[in-house]
């Protein structure tokens, strides 16, 4: 039996693959690190998340694109595309790195990974 595609199964997949891939550290900086440009959030070439290998960057990419259809546009620019809606990107990125904040809470680490 196929199960039925929710909003919340698909939230708790994505937090799934954030949290096993280690990407929630970097999605977590979207919120704080990505440039504000007239209102909208931009990501760089590196989706404001400095150097990385090409796994974790072509991953990046796919949840950046998500979060653009989501809560921006990509215009012309179909590569990075920017957030207009803030408020809902910021709770989607709360939403979708769940996992690995209860982790690191449970660890004693800070947000992003770093020991308190």
């Amino acid at each position: 039996m196929s199960k039925r595609i929710t909003v919340e199964n698909m939230v708790f997949a994505l937090d799934s693959v954030t949290w096993y891939n280690g990407l929630a550290e970097y999605v977590m900086k979207w919120k704080t690190d990505c440039p504000r440009v007239n209102g909208t959030i931009v990501a760089d070439e590196t989706y404001c998340c400095g150097e990385m290998d090409s796994f974790i960057y072509d991953q990046l990419q796919v949840i950046w694109m998500i979060c653009v259809e989501l809560f921006g546009d990509c215009g012309t620019s179909p590569r990075t595309g920017w957030i207009e809606d803030e408020e809902g990107f910021c709770k989607f990125i709360d939403d979708i790195t769940a996992l690995q904040r209860d982790y690191d809470e449970r660890e004693g680490k800070t947000e992003g990974g770093q020991d308190e």
